[in-house]
This record gives C-alpha cells, structure tokens and sequence, in this order.
C-alpha cells in the first residue's frame, strides 16, 4: 500500500498606517492538498474468497463467530482521494484615539472547496465574520 499527503500553503501579510494613529492591515493565505491510497491489495482470509459481511465463520474461530473478509477492503483506494483548497482572507483598520483607547473593525473570509467529496460529503463551505473591538490598553 502507497499512501501520499501533500499540502502547499502560500501566505501573504501587508499592514500600512495611513496616520500616526491609522493602521489597515490584510493577510491572505491560500493552501492546495491532496492524498490517496494506491495499491491496496487484501488477500482473501477464506478458500474460495467468497466470505459475507457478518457470515458465521465459529467452526473456524470460536472466538470471533462472525467475520469478514479483509479482501473486500480492496476497493477503498477507489474512494480515498483527497483534494481540497482553502483561502483565509482578512482585512482590518485600527484607529488609536488615544494613548490607551482604541477601536478597530475585521473582515474574515474563510473559503474551504472540496474538490473530491465522499467519505463525509460535501464539506466545502464559505464564512464571513465582520467584528468591531474596542480597546483599552493599561
């Protein structure tokens, strides 16, 4: 059995003031992965290969009567791609009104696309926050 991850992540940050006591600041990172399973191969544990799910095997062994059988594992690889792309995205302003008073507002985007859904189905989804915060240094 091969079993193989990668995942590439690029980031990007930039922050400006625009006054002494005005910042914006935006970061953005995008990442690519994907794994899959290839040459998964089971031989079969019974003679003939032609176990059931759930077939009483006890004359074979009484200590697990009901088993079976690990060749029908064989067509996982099928279903094991991975494939996704994600962005986090954010943009940000922060104002200083005083020394020790400030307020600031964020927008996130969050972007998840599931290129290959299957196991848990479709888990691309899209989120936006917009938060305000008001500060108080000390």
């Amino acid at each position: 059995m091969d079993y193989r991850t990668e995942a590439h992540t690029v980031n990007a940050n930039a922050s400006y003031f625009i006054l002494p006591n005005w910042s914006i600041t935006t970061d953005l990172a995008f990442t690519v992965g994907r794994g899959n399973i290839t040459d998964l191969s089971f031989n079969s544990m019974y003679p003939t290969g032609d176990a059931k799910l759930d077939l009483d095997v006890s004359a074979v062994n009484p200590n697990m009567p009901h088993l079976y059988d690990v060749a029908y594992l064989n067509g996982m690889d099928k279903y094991s791609t991975l494939e996704y792309k994600s962005v986090d995205f954010n943009f940000g302003t922060t104002y200083s009104m005083s020394n020790g008073v400030g307020i600031s507002l964020n927008y996130t985007l969050y972007y998840f696309k599931d290129n290959d859904p299957y196991v848990y189905g479709d888990q691309g989804s899209t989120t936006q926050l917009l938060m305000g915060y008001l500060s108080y240094r000390f």
